[in-house]
Formats: C-alpha cells, sequence, structure tokens
C-alpha cells in the first residue's frame, strides 16, 4: 500500500490524525483551585472597576530561533553510517513583551554581550525597568491605576523581583 494509501485509509476511513507528543504541566487540585479563585478575583475587581481591563498589562518572553528550527530532537536524519557533521546550537533571540488594551511595550531584547540569554530574576528587573520607564513616557498621569500581570516562572516570583514590584508598582 503506498504511504498516499495508508495515510487517506487513516484520516478518511478511521478519523485518526498525525500528532506529535507534548510536553504539559499537569494539574493538580490545588493548581484548579488557584486558578478559579483567580478567575473571582479578575471578575470581582472587572465589576468593581469596569476600566480594569483597560489598565492590565500582561507580559511574557519567548526565545526565537534565527534557523527556523524550534526543537533538534524532531531534527533526524537517516544515513547508513554515522555522518561526520557536528551541529551545533543555532542563534536564537530572547524577546520580552508587554500588552494591554492601550497597545503593546516592546519587544524588549534579553541579551549580555549581544547573546541571547536565560531570562533571570536579574535580568528579568531590569526588563521591567525599562517597561516602566516606557509606561511613565506614555501613561505619566496612569502609572498608580496600571496592573501588571504575568506567568508564575521563576524569575517573575523571586523575592527580588518582588520587592522590585512592590516598590514600583504601589498596591
Amino acid at each position: 500500500m503506498s504511504r498516499e494509501t495508508c495515510r487517506r485509509v487513516l484520516v478518511n476511513d478511521i478519523r485518526a490524525y498525525p500528532y506529535r507528543i507534548q510536553m504539559l504541566q499537569t494539574l493538580t487540585a490545588s493548581d484548579k483551585k488557584q486558578r478559579r479563585a483567580m478567575a473571582v478575583k479578575m471578575l470581582e475587581k472587572i465589576e468593581e472597576t469596569p476600566s480594569f481591563l483597560n489598565l492590565l498589562w500582561t507580559s511574557d518572553e519567548a526565545h526565537f530561533h534565527f534557523d527556523g528550527k524550534a526543537n533538534s530532537k524532531t531534527n533526524v536524519f537517516w544515513e547508513s553510517s554515522r555522518p561526520n557533521e557536528v551541529a551545533t546550537k543555532p542563534p536564537k533571540c530572547t524577546v520580552w513583551a508587554a500588552i494591554s488594551a492601550r497597545g503593546i511595550i516592546g519587544p524588549i531584547f534579553i541579551k549580555e554581550s549581544g547573546t541571547a540569554v536565560t531570562v533571570t530574576k536579574e535580568r528579568y528587573v531590569e526588563v521591567l525597568k525599562t517597561f516602566k520607564s516606557e509606561l511613565q513616557t506614555i501613561y505619566p498621569s496612569l502609572m498608580s491605576k496600571f496592573w501588571f500581570q504575568h506567568d508564575g516562572a521563576s524569575s517573575h516570583t523571586s523575592n527580588l523581583f518582588r520587592d522590585w514590584l512592590k516598590e514600583n508598582f504601589r498596591g
């Protein structure tokens, strides 16, 4: 049976589709409780302050690989003998941005000596200093009203970051 015939039988007759294995975080009962509590808190905040969503900034960072490949584990060569080429790590950049109903701030490139790096607590605070500076330039009168939301990455939950956040975004 040809490859295309096999694929046609799987998709059309059996209704099977190709999937790639993905690594996902398992949600515990505690995680679900925390997510629900956060959702309730957000709904209450929206009800209490109708302009809340216009004052909320969310952010994240990502790595972008310049060679277009996202994962070397999916890059497999089939050869009759071991190839002599050496694979090198492709160049990449690490980028952070924040978005709100008011627009986007960023991208802010996270690098050291011109090279993309892991986001540490110190680097994250440096990124947010830039973010705060841009916010103050664009929206000086709204600084005390903005809300800032980010994920639970370790650099985002460090004591260094929390202290900086309390000092710079009171309340």
